[in-house]
């Protein structure tokens, strides 16, 4: 199979770095220009939760400068530039070239009405990364990838794409592809949450009330996933029913869960502190925001969860809160810090939302 990575930075870079370490057909496609020409003379270089790993070059371009048919493209870019990234190498797919959406957000529906549901694959990656330099990528927590056919069928593409995953981290086939890209988006509330202070994302969802603010967010997730008919499965992260708590005792059921799968995540960054000083300590959001200047995710899953909750009359008052935030933070309107958590906590009191 002939693979191309179309968006080379965290999750994109390290998943094709990993191929062709292995050996596999690999081309890297990127729009940044100096991240091209570094992989293409000098390869990828990657440290962080695994050790410092060099990539030697490889075959790299821009989106421009590609002339070859593409067959299976993993699409790793921003949610926001789906759309123009797909129109892009449009001219490059054959009748059986196919994309696969390695990406957060809900990009499937946006593949697909350009390339055909037919030629459509969702992939969730649950592992982090940053681009740090032209060439140079961190890895930054370990996690699976899941990657399933939309319409749950176990195909052999679907099974091959598998194995190219795994040779990065553990790749599973969900048994409901999309309630599994629901379950990331869920959660995804909780890191969002992180993202309004500008510190280590551990630091905000270590402490009680960043717990408070997360789980209200996330609980009403939730809600609207089963409003709207998905059965959302736990991992080590995530354990949905946890966040359904009745009383006091399972609200610290809760964040004792919370602070568990934070400490799984942010574990390597104790593990390697003696050899590798992390340069990326929040959410990719935090991430966008401090250190890229640019507009994160936020605004694309936000206008995607507005729409699914509208076609079904369902309230989300909080994440509308918690997202404009954010929204307002990208824009110069509002400072981080923890008087967010503050304000949103006090907001999801005065709603009658909080946990008990």
């Amino acid at each position: 199979m002939k693979i191309a990575i179309l968006g080379c930075g965290a999750i994109g870079g390290l998943a094709g770095a990993y191929m062709a370490l292995n050996g596999e057909d690999v081309v890297f496609i990127d729009a940044n220009i100096d991240h091209v020409k570094a992989i293409r003379e000098k390869g990828i270089f990657i440290d962080g939760c695994r050790g410092d790993i060099h990539v030697p070059p490889q075959k790299a371009f821009t989106p421009q400068e590609m002339t070859e048919p593409l067959e299976a493209v993993f699409l790793a870019c921003k949610t926001q530039h789906t759309v123009d990234a797909v129109n892009g190498i449009m001219h490059l797919l054959g009748p059986d070239s196919f994309v696969i959406s390695l990406q957060n957000g809900f990009n499937e529906e946006a593949i697909a009405s350009i390339v055909g549901r037919d030629r459509t694959i969702g992939a969730l990656p649950d592992y982090g990364g940053a681009y740090i330099d032209p060439g140079h990528l961190e890895y930054v927590h370990e996690g699976p990838v899941y990657v399933g056919e939309l319409d749950n069928k176990i195909t052999p593409r679907v099974q091959e794409l598998r194995r190219l995953l795994a040779y990065n981290t553990k790749a599973y086939i969900p048994e409901d592809t999309n309630a599994r890209i629901w379950a990331k988006e869920v959660y995804f509330s909780q890191v969002v949450t992180s993202a309004l202070v500008d510190c280590p994302g551990k630091d905000v969802l270590y402490s009680e009330k960043g717990k408070r603010a997360a789980a209200a967010s996330v609980r009403e997730m939730i809600e609207l996933a089963y409003a709207k008919g998905f059965r959302l499965d736990s991992n080590e992260f995530f354990e949905p029913e946890l966040y359904m708590a009745k009383t006091p005792e399972d609200t610290r059921k809760l964040f004792d869960f919370q602070d568990n799968a934070t400490s799984i995540l942010y574990r390597q960054h104790r593990d390697k502190i003696d050899t590798h000083k992390y340069v990326k300590t929040g959410s990719g959001i935090h991430w966008d925001i401090v250190h890229r200047n640019r507009p994160s995710e936020v605004g694309h899953v936000a206008q995607y969860i507005w729409n699914a909750a509208n076609e079904i009359g369902f309230d989300v008052p909080i994440n509308t809160k918690l997202f404009n935030m954010i929204l307002e933070i990208e824009r110069g309107e509002r400072q981080m810090g923890w008087h967010n958590i503050d304000e949103l906590n006090d907001y999801i009191v005065s709603i009658g939302k909080q946990l008990p």
